[in-house]
């Protein structure tokens, strides 16, 4: 087997591995807070906040160390994180462990699981992996192909965490989580690493970052309450709501498939107009669904419009960046996500307070949030348009063999 594709098996082994326990612990961790803890759609909303807010922080940094440090020590100091997070729950389950526990594993549900939403935290050094693996030519499949199999085992932790009691879902994190690390040796990488902390490609850090922002606050606005909303304003039961989050990935999963063909459509720009574009509608008539079944229809299709084109945007800012400048810029970019989705979540939590008050007697408080969701995507859209037009021509030129 040539060494790049036996590496990205490995890589791809150690993303599903990971998946498994990030799905169980994104279904366990909000029931143990509301049965255990009593605590309330509030409360939970203010522990994925600040759990967002850290991951953040810590995505910044795991870019650094990727460039600096090197890419597979980083993953192993960075894949640890998540085997402590269901130890931490197993040893002592009250308010000060589970806020613990939310900050080690991410588990802020602002990003999909494992790549920026429960031990997220490794996405930048996977991101800069990925890139040393692959050129641009088959980049987005191999990215497609990296999203699918992590996501699909996700959806399968989903299912497994409504399954059996909570401990026994811990343990099963654990050891799984753990699992995982074994893969990170057999990994043969090119030595990549940074001569210095500057950077030639700031600017486009700077323009990813702000990007990253606006689609990490109107994540932070919605998604850490769809599954809370099933929860506590429909009382949905635990195996009927990982049933539905298991469907969900399932769809959006399979979407990634299409995304080189999406690239080679579309390209980078109407990808991104078209799949974020039509989930504004969605997430606009959610909070006035109605019904726990006619709302379960509009979040089926939305993870497939916010995943569908991620391998298309990921490729295109691997391809702007050096490869010795992949890790931050990668850091940057979620972790600038991380944070608005924590602010978002932060600014959305008062809404959620009391699931059953109105807003002028005309819609649910907590339909606030998904207002805001539409203005900021389309806001995003619009900047997205500003910042890379000219970008994607060269590359479109270039590809072409025209001199840009």
């Amino acid at each position: 087997m040539r060494e790049p594709v036996r590496s990205l098996t490995y890589l791809s082994a150690l993303r599903s591995v990971r998946s498994v326990a990030a799905g169980i612990l994104f279904i366990v961790f909000p029931y143990m807070v509301r049965e255990l803890l009593h605590g309330s759609l509030f409360e939970l909303g203010i522990m994925y906040a600040v759990a967002g807010l850290v991951t953040a922080a810590l995505s910044v940094v795991v870019g650094y160390m990727a460039d600096i440090l090197g890419r597979k020590a980083s993953l192993y100091i960075s894949s640890a994180l998540l085997v402590l997070t269901p130890i931490v729950m197993l040893i002592k389950f009250d308010l000060a462990t589970a806020f613990a526990a939310a900050i080690l594993g991410g588990i802020s549900a602002t990003g999909s699981m494992g790549a920026g939403g429960v031990g997220g935290v490794v996405g930048p050094v996977q991101n800069a992996i990925m890139a040393d693996l692959t050129h641009r030519d088959n980049r987005t499949k191999f990215i497609s192909l990296l999203f699918f199999i992590g996501s699909i085992t996700a959806a399968a932790g989903t299912l497994i965490g409504g399954m059996f009691n909570y401990r026994e879902e811990l343990l099963l994190a654990t050891v799984i989580s753990a699992a995982s690390m074994l893969l990170i040796s057999p990994l043969r990488l090119p030595d990549v690493r940074a001569r210095s902390l500057s950077m030639k490609s700031k600017v486009n850090a700077f323009k990813f970052s702000v990007t990253g922002m606006l689609n990490g606050l109107t994540n932070g606005l919605t998604v850490p309450f769809i599954v809370p909303i099933f929860i506590y304003v429909y009382d949905a039961p635990r195996y009927l709501v990982g049933e539905v989050t298991t469907a969900a990935s399932l769809m959006a999963t399979f979407s990634m498939l299409l995304a080189p063909k999406l690239e080679k459509t579309l390209g980078f720009l109407r990808s991104i107009y078209i799949t974020r574009g039509l989930s504004i509608p969605l997430m606009l008539a959610f909070p006035f669904a109605g019904s726990f079944w006619a709302a379960v229809g509009l979040y089926l299709a939305y993870p497939t419009l916010r995943v569908i084109a991620i391998p298309v945007q990921q490729s295109f800012l691997l391809e702007l960046t050096p490869p010795e400048e992949r890790g931050r810029v990668s850091g940057y970019n979620q972790g600038s996500r991380l944070l608005l989705s924590s602010i978002g979540t932060f600014i959305g939590s008062p809404f959620f307070y009391l699931q059953d008050a109105s807003l002028l007697g005309i819609m649910p408080l907590y339909a606030v949030p998904f207002m805001a969701y539409a203005v900021t995507m389309a806001t995003n859209i619009y900047l997205y348009r500003r910042f890379f037009g000219a970008d994607e021509i060269k590359l479109r030129r270039s590809s072409a063999g025209v001199e840009a």
